[in-house]
């Protein structure tokens, strides 16, 4: 795990406490300062559209994600603090992963498929 962290090091971040006025754009060039960028989706409302004041990036490897967790985490954009994470690893639908043994049930995009 990393330092500040309780989450284990992925090569994708979660970015927090955005500003609704924040754009797709100005986050990559803000990411991209600490390594090149594979992905990067803000994350909207389904019904409305707007923005929900956070979003993943995803980055070619660890290290970089690392990286941006270290140097990124707290930094000014559009006056908020924006706050990184290590975003959890997942798999795609019908594989296993450590979460599955928990019984929890199906994830609400499963839910959603059914019906």
């Amino acid at each position: 795990m990393a330092m500040g962290s309780t989450r284990p090091v992925t090569s994708t971040i979660w970015v927090g406490n955005l500003s609704f006025d924040s754009t797709e754009a100005e986050l990559q060039q803000l990411l991209a300062t600490v390594g090149p960028i594979k992905n990067l989706r803000l994350i909207t409302d389904r019904e409305t559209g707007r923005p929900k004041g956070f979003g993943f990036c995803e980055y070619y490897d660890k290290a970089t994600a690392e990286s941006a967790h270290r140097n990124l985490n707290g930094t000014d954009l559009h006056g908020r603090n924006i706050r990184i994470d290590f975003a959890e690893e997942f798999t795609k639908p019908g594989q296993r992963n450590d979460r599955d043994d928990r019984g929890a049930g199906p994830s609400a995009a499963d839910r959603d498929r059914s019906g």
